[in-house]
Parts: structure tokens; C-alpha cells; sequence
């Protein structure tokens, strides 16, 4: 965290290894822009099942963008996972 923090970033203890879905793509916390102070409600509110299920919506949504020639960029993929999360 010290290196983290070192960097310019703000560090949070996210938790175990066995508790990082709660950070992957679908989770409310994933590319939806929530402060530090946010973050530690974001992670408890995660939901396994939830979470997969919008990450297969998001990868659908992009795998159709990029047939179409199209790659998402940084505002898209936020609007989306907010969307997805609301």
C-alpha cells in the first residue's frame, strides 16, 4: 500500500485474493468512478451472482462494438459499468 500511496494513488485494503470478484468487471466497484471513501460500501455491496451476470452483459456489449469496428473508450466503458451497477 505504502508503494501505492507513494505513487500518487490512494491505497485500500480490498481484502483476500478469494474476495477479489468483488473488484472484477460487473461489480459495483469496477470502472464506476466511486471515491475512497465509497469504495468499502462498493466492495461489501457486491454480489457474486450479480456481478457475473452483468459481466456478461458489458462483454456482450463490447464484443458487439468491436464487430462493428468500434473500441469502447475510457467514457463508454464507465457510462456502461455505471449503468450496469444503477
Amino acid at each position: 500500500m505504502a508503494l501505492v500511496e507513494a505513487s500518487g494513488f490512494d491505497a485500500h485494503d480490498a481484502g483476500s485474493i478469494a474476495d477479489s470478484w468483488r473488484q472484477q468487471c460487473g461489480a459495483p466497484c469496477y470502472c464506476t468512478e466511486v471515491t475512497l471513501a465509497e469504495l468499502p460500501d462498493a466492495l461489501a455491496s457486491a454480489d457474486l451472482a450479480r456481478s457475473r451476470r452483468r459481466q456478461d452483459l458489458a462483454f456482450e456489449v463490447y464484443q458487439e462494438r468491436y464487430e462493428l469496428g468500434t473500441n469502447p473508450g475510457r467514457e463508454f466503458i464507465v457510462r456502461l459499468s455505471q449503468l450496469l451497477n444503477s
